[in-house]
């Protein structure tokens, strides 16, 4: 019996016979899919089907090249995944026809990217990549019979960021990003800390998009993709003033004058060690002993965790309120950036009369 799948309103009719490529085929009609099937599985089986030629299916080099121009494009981060998707390209993966590509052959592959030391989350976002595209040449070209990775087992990522600046490292990454080249960074760093917005974002931001009369910076293309509002705290305000004020006297559009998210992570890591630098220098000027963690390790997207736990901490705004501040959709993904320690919602409880 051919299998019959329900996807959506349609029927995908799949039938797999040894000897032969699986083969598989949609219908409007979970008839019409039954009686295909029956009649391969018939033609089989009499010697009348005549399989598809090995040569005439794409390797998985060219169907990442198709995928890539016909999908990949209208992604979020389409030009993250380019480099990822050459290293596939070029890898032994690359030559392989889709249809002797085994869920072993990306195990192997898997552990060749662990075994170059790449991280658990960097070797789980290339598995994910490439379950994109097997799962499209399955689901949209019927390529393949199924997506093969759905059998791998993916990596354990442990290695999520907990990192936020006490208020100390504040004050010296505000004296670092003051003496920047890049008179914009200072504003910019402010609205990272204090709205949680992600750099693809805020270099995304237009000045027809910030509303200083509501408090709210509309962003129209969020990581989501979708439209969302971001509510201006008095101090993000000023900043964004600033910026906008300085944007319309240079007769631009965009708030900074910058449109390469990876520019704002550049001139943040030139202040972060400036930052560090300053710091030394008080301590020797001083006498006291240099705190080794310092600005140690701080990423430009640790801004996104220090805002959301800073609201947190505050304790005036609910978890909805939270969640509006953040963009995040479920309180799960809210978890992960807002970072309390137990004895600050010990301290909290103290004051409850409860």
């Amino acid at each position: 019996m051919p299998t019959i799948i329900k996807r959506g309103d349609k029927f995908l009719a799949r039938v797999r016979r040894q000897g032969f490529s699986p083969v598989s085929q949609t219908f409007i009609r979970k008839t019409d899919a039954v009686a295909w099937g029956r009649r391969v599985e018939a033609d089989m089986q009499a010697g009348k089907w005549v399989d598809e030629p090995a040569q005439a299916r794409p390797s998985l080099k060219e169907a990442i090249a198709e995928y890539r121009h016909k999908v990949a494009v209208r992604l979020k981060g389409a030009r993250d995944y380019a480099y990822s998707f050459k290293e596939i390209e070029a890898s032994d993966l690359g030559g392989k026809p889709l249809d002797q590509l085994k869920p072993s052959d990306l195990a192997e592959w898997r552990d060749a990217l662990a075994g170059r030391g790449l991280k658990p989350a960097t070797v789980a976002r290339r598995l994910g990549l490439l379950s994109g595209v097997l799962s499209w040449c399955h689901k949209e070209k019927g390529w393949l019979a199924d997506n093969p990775m759905r059998s791998v087992r993916k990596p354990t990522v442990r290695d999520a960021r907990t990192r936020t600046l006490d208020p100390e490292e504040v004050r010296y990454l505000e004296l670092a990003t003051s003496a920047a080249r890049a008179t914009w960074l200072p504003d910019a760093v402010i609205l990272l800390i204090r709205t949680a917005m992600r750099r693809s974002e805020l270099v995304g931001l237009q000045c027809g998009d910030v509303d200083l009369a509501r408090s709210v910076a509309i962003l129209q293309d969020s990581k989501n993709g979708e439209q969302r509002e971001v509510p201006l705290c008095p101090e993000a305000k000023m900043a964004i003033a600033r910026l906008t004020a300085d944007a319309v006297k240079q007769g631009r559009k965009a708030v900074l004058p910058i449109n390469d998210p990876e520019a704002v992570s550049f001139a943040f890591r030139r202040a972060v060690v400036r930052a560090r630098a300053r710091y030394e220098e008080d301590c020797a000027a001083s006498g006291a002993v240099c705190d080794s963690k310092f600005m140690h390790g701080i990423r430009l997207h640790d801004l996104r965790h220090h805002a959301v736990s800073v609201w947190a901490r505050t304790g005036g705004l609910s978890l909805i309120e939270l969640m509006k501040v953040s963009g995040h959709k479920s309180p799960r993904m809210l978890a992960r950036y807002a970072h309390l320690s137990s004895e600050e919602v010990a301290a909290k409880m103290a004051t409850l009369n409860v």
